[in-house]
């Protein structure tokens, strides 16, 4: 392990030096400390990436090959460190996980999908500061793929996050994107224009105060192991959920009873929501209808480790399956011929006389009797419990880290009705 330079202005890093993250802490305390906490950082380390590798050489008998680890241990797979993820317990410390370089060091994007990535091999940290400072440590150069405000930019995100198999997208936030209007060349949001929030500050130790950003890139997946700056992290995502959806619920009088109605509308996600690895994700409408004080009808209430299943009865479930060549469900991409979404898509046009301006979705149910209240929100596991039971099944997972999954909230959704305040609708 290259120890951490003890300052800016120094003697120039070698090449052992620029692939570790921990000699790029002495310039820039507060990004590593933010990306050692960062999914990126634990891509490689995360116990549910590792079982689904394992299951998926031992299923396809080794053909998966560099599929998965090329994303999630690219600067490793480029070094011959490991062929497969397998072993990656082995593999150093420094070279695990998507790294500095894995981004910094970006020569070309060679596909849109799959880890279509190359890397240059000198001691030029790539950046998206037009006019980087000039350091000891080493050569700077402005790059916009690494340019947040330039809309190319989320093509060395899309690299990784879109996957496809076989033909089938997979993962297609990046292609999501693509097709909403934060992608417009004018008016536009990059991928990190979203995951990597600007701040004020000194880009490293030193220099002039620039415009920085957070390396956490918060999305919706948790370390579920020890790892640094978990609750950092945590609070990351809650804040980028919070307001991602919105909500709104009615109730009206009919026979017998009321209608209630929940409309959803992906307002902020410039890709679907869920997105990414659609078919582990599970978000949900919870409601909940009182009448003298008693609950009278739930759907979507579960308790803690129920499983919420992508058909569960009732209850309005976003995410994907895969479907074999008879339309049956399979669980595995290696078996996936097509896909079935309930996702939230973002707007893709902002046109009010285009027919696809209006994309919110909404779902009704019938409550007998006269409810005084009725309560609604949105819930998100950035893996169903159900995928984790498989993989404990299937002997590739700790059972004890099921309960490690946690549930986000998003706290924009929560949303009452009260009978007593005479509005069909909240808010």
């Amino acid at each position: 392990m290259v120890t951490a330079v003890a300052g800016c202005g120094r003697d120039a890093l070698d090449r052992e030096a620029l692939v570790d993250p921990a000699a790029c802490e002495g310039c820039h305390a507060d990004h590593v400390r933010e990306w050692s906490g960062s999914m990126h950082a634990y891509a490689s380390d995360d116990p549910v990436f590792q079982a689904m590798n394992r299951l998926g050489q031992r299923a396809t008998s080794g053909a998966l090959g560099d599929f998965c680890v090329r994303c999630h241990a690219p600067v490793a797979v480029a070094a011959g460190l490991t062929t497969n993820g397998l072993d990656l317990d082995d593999v150093p410390r420094s070279m695990r996980g998507v790294t500095c370089i894995a981004c910094h060091q970006v020569a070309t994007v060679t596909a849109l999908h799959n880890g279509g990535l190359t890397w240059s091999d000198d001691d030029v940290m790539l950046g998206g500061l037009d006019e980087p400072q000039a350091t000891g440590g080493h050569r700077s150069a402005y790059s916009p793929l690494l340019d947040s405000s330039v809309m190319g930019s989320s093509d060395l995100c899309g690299a990784c996050h879109d996957v496809r198999a076989g033909g089938l997208a997979i993962e297609a936030p990046y292609a999501e994107w693509a097709a909403s209007v934060f992608a417009d060349p004018v008016s536009g949001v990059s991928c990190g224009g979203c995951h990597l929030a600007g701040r004020d500050d000194v880009a490293a130790r030193g220099g002039p105060t620039r415009r920085v950003h957070d390396h956490r890139m918060a999305a919706v997946d948790v370390a579920l192991t020890p790892w640094p700056e978990i609750l950092s992290q945590r609070d990351a995502i809650d804040r980028d959920l919070a307001g991602v959806v919105s909500a709104r619920l009615c109730v009206y009088p009919t026979g017998g009873g009321v209608r209630v109605e929940v409309m959803l509308d992906n307002i902020l996600a410039g890709h679907a929501f869920p997105s990414g690895v659609t078919h582990a994700r599970r978000a949900w409408v919870t409601l909940t209808a009182e009448e003298g004080g008693v609950i009278t009808f739930e759907r979507g209430r579960f308790g803690p480790g129920e499983v919420i299943a992508a058909t569960t009865a009732d209850t309005w479930v976003m995410t994907s399956r895969f479907l074999d060549d008879g339309g049956d469900e399979v669980t595995q991409v290696w078996d996936a011929r097509a896909i079935e979404s309930s996702l939230l898509m973002p707007a893709v046009t902002r046109d009010p006389d285009d027919p696809r301006y209006y994309h919110a979705q909404t779902r009704s149910w019938f409550v007998a009797g006269q409810p005084e209240r009725v309560a609604m929100s949105v819930q998100l596991e950035a893996v169903g419990l159900d995928v984790i039971d498989a993989l404990i099944v299937d002997a590739e997972l700790d059972p004890a880290l099921r309960q490690r999954i946690p549930r986000h909230l998003l706290r924009g959704t929560r949303h009452e009705w009260r009978r007593d305040r005479d509005d069909s609708c909240a808010p």
